[in-house]
């Protein structure tokens, strides 16, 4: 439910969170007729009439409890948050003092966030030694998926369904991280509301539409809503894109950074192409909390191939990174109109507010028109998910941190994801209706790979290693790993459920 425009306008736009609530999709027919902004309109409607236009949602939350200047102590890995010190006018940086302000004043708290920097797998070295010294000097952490999944089988996190106070059915915690990330009746990860750094991850399509409509390509928000948006489609439309491709004029079109492509693309989004096509490298049994092996399949085996078929062709694609490129230079190809699809995820975005060419967001294409639903996974390496280690304070220092935690999520729905979602993304940078609903499908359909976090048999790196060396050999790749897979597996499983025993 997180980032569902429906809900944020009917509870948000009377409380003065909105500027430009008209220019909603959930208010405004798209000229596309996405059925995700249609949705959100019936929706809102039938909100709007039953809320209270001058109330919150109910925290769920006990009224009057204090914490005589508790200091709530949060430690992040890599990211830059819960740290503004005064409003300076940007959105997310006020919407971030505001929130901390409110639930610092509330519940007579300081909060202190505390940034370190260690490698993406390497974060649960730098917190152990704090967490076992005793002292309680962490109440959350901010990790990224890879360290937060070491955090685990270092022992250091605690089942968040233990924490007092904390209820992550609440519409500001993500439900579908919640749900794919329970090991039965445990859960050690959460994300939601309280953090952007989950939404700038996600994978995602940007097109321009100046080249689409220069080659008469088919209105791409259609083919999302009629559910034809298909790696196979989505091949015809980038190999459309036909002439001048060599505009430097150099006679080399070969991963050419001053040439025009059909594709500009990421390593990292193969990844995401995987689970967008509904499949995944891991999944968590829910009857028995075990992590079981999922990836091959003749279907993921054919889903690689079709998008291999257009990512191998070098006339079409561009897989810059691997050719001494910037990390970056895929955006900035895109930005300066040199191509017509950049696979790359929300984060660029931002980027994109000087483009002179109009662009688009859209979904990763999905396996077939057979296939329910859009899925979109994001980036391991800068996807955030946040934990409560292992502490020694009680019951009443958890209780303490479940209110303190989720009075920052709660606040944070009403703050941090109106200036993400409506000033940043919808207002500054997307530039029709039809992406922000492309938005709201985007954010309510991610989906969580424990495969790719814990770094199952390598397979993270083996799928990108495909793209990188334009080998279509996944299967003997596959099979050589397959038995460190297993064990690795059968590893963790067995020491997750001794973790539960012992608490």
């Amino acid at each position: 439910m997180k980032k569902k425009i429906a809900f944020l306008l009917a509870v948000l736009m009377l409380v003065g969170s909105f500027t430009a609530c008209s220019e909603s999709p959930a208010n405004t027919e798209t000229e596309a007729g996405s059925t995700a902004s249609t949705e959100a309109a019936d929706a809102t409607a039938d909100t709007a009439e039953t809320a209270d236009p001058n109330a919150r949602l109910d925290d769920g939350l006990e009224d009057g409890v204090t914490y005589d200047g508790y200091t709530y102590h949060i430690v992040q890995h890599l990211y830059d948050y819960f740290v503004a010190e005064e409003l300076t006018g940007e959105p997310i940086n006020d919407a971030d003092f505001e929130r901390m302000t409110a639930v610092e004043d509330k519940l007579d708290i300081d909060i202190d966030c505390f940034e370190f920097t260690a490698d993406a797998r390497g974060g649960q070295n730098y917190i152990a030694p704090i967490v076992q010294s005793g002292t309680n000097d962490i109440d959350l952490l901010n990790l990224t998926t890879y360290s937060s999944c070491n955090a685990l089988l270092a022992g250091l996190l605690v089942n968040l369904y233990d924490v007092p106070n904390l209820d992550l059915t609440q519409p500001w915690w993500d439900q579908r991280c919640i749900e794919e990330c329970t090991f039965v009746d445990k859960v050690y990860f959460m994300t939601g509301d309280i953090s952007v750094y989950d939404n700038n991850a996600t994978f995602c399509a940007y097109f321009n539409k100046n080249i689409a409509e220069e080659y008469q390509l088919p209105n791409f928000y259609d083919m999302v809503d009629n559910g034809t948006w298909t790696i196979e489609n989505f091949q015809k439309q980038a190999e459309a894109i036909t002439a001048n491709l060599d505009l430097d004029n150099d006679g080399n079109h070969i991963n050419d950074i001053d040439d025009i492509y059909g594709i500009w693309i990421w390593d990292d989004v193969m990844m995401g192409i995987v689970n967008a096509a509904d499949i995944k490298c891991c999944t968590i049994n829910k009857q028995t909390g075990d992590i079981e092996l999922t990836l091959m399949s003749e279907k993921f085996l054919d889903a690689f191939n079709k998008f291999a078929n257009y990512a191998f062709n070098l006339d079409v694609t561009c897989a810059y990174q691997r050719n001494g490129y910037a990390a970056d230079y895929g955006a900035i190809g895109f930005r300066e109109g040199r191509g017509l699809f950049l696979l790359q995820s929300l984060g660029t975005a931002p980027s994109f507010r000087e483009m002179e060419d109009e662009f688009g967001i859209l979904p990763l294409p999905k396996y077939d028109e057979q296939q329910e639903n859009y899925i979109s996974s994001a980036a391991s390496w800068s996807l955030p998910l946040y934990c409560i280690p292992r502490l020694t304070y009680g019951n009443e220092g958890y209780s303490r941190n479940g209110h303190i935690t989720q009075m920052l999520a709660y606040e944070s729905m009403y703050t941090i994801t109106p200036a993400y979602y409506e000033q940043t993304l919808q207002n500054k940078v997307s530039r029709d209706e039809e992406s922000a609903a492309m938005l709201d499908l985007i954010f309510n359909s991610r989906a969580f790979d424990f495969g790719w976090y814990f770094e199952v048999g390598g397979y993270n790196e083996t799928i990108m290693n495909m793209l990188r060396n334009y080998s279509y050999e996944f299967a003997s790749a596959y099979q050589r790993s397959s038995k460190m897979a297993t064990k690795s597996i059968s590893k963790y499983n067995e020491y997750i459920r001794e973790l539960e025993k012992g608490e």
